[in-house]
């Protein structure tokens, strides 16, 4: 399993929806979170204010690859309304270059 950086951003301000599909939405995503915390897929979060410019929420989830990481990615875009960037995280220890000193 490897991580991910999952960077979620809105690109435009939401039009105003109705109650219900605010709430039906809000359960689909509770939902997708709740899911990625069992599955022990969720590492950390982090949420920017939203008075601050840049990507509003950001995922480190653990994914079997790549391909994995993009299906969770579009999974939390479409619960979520956010256009999402993927990244891959590497550890710093096995960077090339990289020894230890003892």
């Amino acid at each position: 399993m490897s991580e991910f950086l999952l960077l979620g951003a809105r690109s435009t301000p939401s039009p105003e929806v109705s109650p219900s599909r605010v709430a039906r939405d809000l359960a689909a995503l509770a939902a997708w979170h709740r899911w990625l915390r069992r599955w022990g897929l969720l590492r950390f979060y982090a949420v920017r204010p939203p008075w601050l410019a840049g990507p509003r929420v950001c995922l480190i989830v653990r994914a079997a690859g790549p391909a994995a990481a993009r299906r969770l990615a579009a999974g939390w875009g479409q619960a979520g309304g956010y256009n999402v960037t993927v990244m891959e995280l590497c550890d710093g220890r096995s960077a090339k270059g990289w020894h230890s000193e003892r």
